[in-house]
């Protein structure tokens, strides 16, 4: 399918926080030639005015009623930024006034938010479009050609495992995401990249789960907690405590030093959400260590494991087939240390025994725009010239679908105690 936005198309950003300010960002200075961004909707009208202020630009009208903002400001596509749980109403919304969406990932936090988007596809027939920019790097694109190519036979398992270092780990429970209900966890709001990227290299569908999780840093698991950040009393002893500027360089891009002044501090008084909530607070119900074993449709298996706590940040993951292996790699720059010279690396051995092994490695150079290229070559797709896709970088509401419901069945499996099934066929 295609999602891209054809020259000359307006957009509409609902919600206006840390992520919506880089999709911005790029339609106002990468892409304008081919979309105009003509509003932006939020229902705390503080937080668009930092928004706005953050991008350098005033004359962006501003919507805290969204009929309002369809009828004046006249969109033609709807960009879906708000927190996952609204993501299944404003989708909706958006479908019923004729819009074209896309959304952010994941595209809903629970099997009843995939029900209602998928039951809007069909009543105003539409199809939601769903941004995975980790699909978009360079390395990513290099792995699924790769893996079309089955340079190994058959893929028989599957080793996963992702690491967020503490500074970015630690973000997910100073926010909003702290809570099951408002983004179903990092098994669906960060491990939907994770699951989205497994189920596209190895362009298979997966059919059930077994999981568990735990929280060994985050929320009970520390001896101490305070209300947030700014009159906690172990401020001064605790390595978790919010900094005045947001260092992480895949949730700030931009390196805005205001960034949390002017979309959260001055916003908090309209609708009471703190943006330095205590990472160890008690009512914390995400886990921040996870593992899974996936099992596909073709019969394979993955063994996942995500912790959020990592000295630094990155993924590895080992593709084991009948006639070979491939092996993957990447560490974010940021987070590595001095003396690190690695390189990100692709390895593939042919053969099936020590006598007739034979390796190739292929050295990859990270690229350093934001989210290893991701980002860039995701907004020139959708919202720019956009062009071919051969090798399926646009997600629709399948893969959409597929992703979040590998997290979602993954915490259904850690409350039964028991593998479960993921349902994607009866969803579609």
């Amino acid at each position: 399918m295609s999602c891209s936005v054809p020259a000359g198309k307006r957009v509409a950003i609902a919600g206006t926080g840390t992520r919506a300010l880089c999709f911005a960002k790029g339609i106002l200075h990468r892409v304008s030639e081919y979309s105009q961004l003509v509003a932006l909707y939020d229902l705390n009208p503080q937080r668009i005015k930092g928004f706005k202020y953050l991008l350098k630009n005033e004359s962006i009208p501003e919507y805290t009623d969204f009929e309002a903002m369809v009828k004046e400001a006249r969109p033609t596509h709807l960009l879906v930024c708000v927190p996952d749980c609204a993501h299944p109403q404003l989708i909706e919304m958006g479908f019923s006034h004729g819009l074209e969406v896309v959304t952010e990932k994941p595209m809903a936090m629970n099997r009843e938010g995939i029900r209602r988007i998928l039951q809007a596809e069909r009543k105003y027939g539409k199809k939601v479009c769903v941004t995975f920019n980790m699909r978009f790097s360079p390395y990513s694109e290099a792995i699924r050609k790769l893996m079309l190519d089955h340079p190994i036979g058959k893929i028989t398992n599957v080793t996963a495992e992702w690491f967020l270092d503490r500074t970015h780990g630690q973000e997910y429970f100073h926010r909003w995401h702290a809570k099951m209900s408002n983004g179903g966890g990092l098994l669906v709001h960060k491990a939907t990249h994770h699951f989205d990227l497994l189920n596209w290299f190895l362009d298979d569908e997966p059919e059930s789960v077994y999981a568990t999780g735990a929280r060994k840093v985050f929320g009970d698991a520390n001896p101490f907690f305070g209300e947030r950040c700014s009159n906690c009393p172990h401020a001064n002893k605790c390595w978790a405590v919010l900094k005045s500027t947001l260092e992480d360089g895949d949730l700030n891009p931009g390196s805005d030093g205001e960034i949390f002044e002017k979309l959260y501090f001055e916003a908090e008084k309209l609708d009471g959400y703190h943006r330095d909530g205590c990472c160890f607070a008690r009512d914390i119900d995400i886990y921040d260590t996870m593992n899974a074993v996936i099992r596909y449709k073709s019969g394979v298996m993955v063994n996942y494991s995500e912790n959020a706590y990592s000295p630094w940040q990155g993924y590895n993951v080992v593709f084991n087939g009948d006639a070979g292996r491939i092996e993957v790699g990447t560490v974010d720059a940021s987070t590595r240390p001095g003396n690190f010279r690695g390189e990100d690396y692709i390895r593939i051995l042919h053969g099936t025994t020590r006598q007739n092994i034979t390796m190739e490695e292929l050295p990859f150079r990270e690229v350093m725009s934001p989210h290893g290229g991701g980002d860039y070559a995701l907004y020139d797709q959708i919202f720019g010239k956009g062009g071919a896709d051969p090798l399926g970088l646009m997600a629709d509401s399948r893969a959409g679908a597929a992703s979040a419901l590998v997290g979602i069945t993954a915490n259904e499996s850690i409350a039964s105690g028991k593998v479960e099934k993921i349902g994607l066929a009866e969803l579609f």
